[in-house]
C-alpha cells in the first residue's frame, strides 16, 4: 500500500496529526503524537509513505516535522 502525503496541510502540530489520521484510518483513540504515530503504523501492513510539499511541512513545523520524518523513516526500515 502506497500512501502520498501533502506536506501543506501539515501547518501545525494538530493539523499534522488531524491530518494523518484521516489519511491513514487511525482510530478515535490515536494518541496523536510521534510514539502513537509509530505503533499505529507498524500494526499489520507497512505502508509505502511519499511525502509532497515536505518544504512547507518543515517550514511549518520546524524541528518537529524532522522528527516527523524520522519516523516515516525508521518505520520504512522495519
Amino acid at each position: 500500500m502506497k500512501i502520498v502525503l501533502d506536506g501543506r496541510k501539515m501547518t501545525d502540530r494538530e493539523a499534522a496529526h488531524t491530518y494523518l489520521q484521516e489519511v491513514f484510518g487511525f482510530p478515535a483513540h490515536y494518541g496523536r503524537n510521534l510514539d502513537a504515530l509509530c505503533d499505529c503504523l507498524t500494526e499489520g501492513e507497512i505502508p509505502e509513505i511519499e511525502m509532497t510539499h515536505e518544504g512547507e511541512m518543515l517550514a511549518a513545523l520546524g524541528k518537529y516535522g524532522e522528527r516527523l520524518l524520522q519516523v516515516f523513516a525508521d518505520v520504512q526500515e522495519k
